[in-house]
């Protein structure tokens, strides 16, 4: 169950999944809900297709919290599954490359493969 708190004007303030005082039971589909989370309900028929959505932005929060969390040296990057430590080295050098054709403003989506770490391919 999703409880929602609201403001005088009865627009949502807050979502909790426990019934706090003050808190009201809603629907996950409720246009509201959808609206304080910013979906389109027009858009978004299930909370799969939502996540489904919402995976690549996701992926990148993640990478920059990675990232964020190796330069304060909370962890350590070898800290990481060795799978883990490739696809997120790809996918860094893969960024640089995108980030790189649009600032020189190329179009090309060719792509040395060199310039990406394999399965196969150790680390250190």
């Amino acid at each position: 169950m999703l409880y929602a708190l609201k403001d005088n004007d009865g627009n949502i303030t807050a979502l909790t999944d426990r019934n706090i005082p003050g808190a009201i039971p809603v629907s996950a589909a409720d246009p509201d809900v959808l609206g304080f989370l910013s979906l389109d309900a027009s858009t978004v028929s299930s909370a799969t297709d939502y996540l489904e959505d919402s995976d690549l932005s996701t992926i990148r929060i993640l990478e920059d919290l990675i990232d964020t969390l190796t330069e304060r040296q909370v962890i350590r990057f070898t800290d990481l599954p060795p799978e883990a430590q490739r696809k997120l080295l790809s996918r860094k050098v893969a960024r640089t490359l995108a980030g790189g054709e649009e600032e020189m403003g190329k179009e090309s989506n060719e792509v040395s493969d060199e310039l990406f770490l394999r399965e196969e391919d150790q680390l250190f």
